[in-house]
């Protein structure tokens, strides 16, 4: 029995089939045993709840943050927009209308109150 098995497994053809099956079933097995492994990963970040200011919150000392909700503000109501140095008008969302400083913004309501102080449509702003 014995000089049968070790004829047996010195058939090349048959040992490597075995040993593929072996690795076929250990793999699957491992495969089905990591799904009863699931662990739960902690978020690293956790959201916080956002704040908001009431007018009376903006102290009088910080014109900058003042400043920046006028300029939303009047960024909804005015669409169209302007640099007091330029020479074009834009749409907010255009790009050219994010490389104008702050400082320098003039805001239009219509094309025509745009137009009628001087100022021109830009060429490379999609919906003018």
């Amino acid at each position: 029995m014995r000089e049968k098995f070790k004829s047996w497994l010195l058939n090349d053809q048959l040992f490597y089939g075995l040993v593929v099956i072996l690795v076929g079933i250990t793999s699957f097995g491992l495969g089905r045993a990591s799904l009863f492994e699931t662990v739960q990963i902690e978020p690293v970040i956790q959201m916080i709840e956002p704040i908001t200011l009431t007018a009376n919150a903006v102290s009088s000392n910080s014109p900058s943050t003042v400043q920046n909700n006028i300029s939303q503000t009047t960024n909804t109501q005015k669409p169209f927009l302007a640099s007091k140095n330029g020479t074009r008008y834009y749409l907010s969302s255009c790009s050219g209308a994010k490389r104008i400083k702050s400082e320098n913004i003039v805001y239009f309501s219509t094309r025509e109150a745009a137009e009628s102080a001087g100022y021109t449509k830009a060429i490379n702003c999609a919906g003018l």
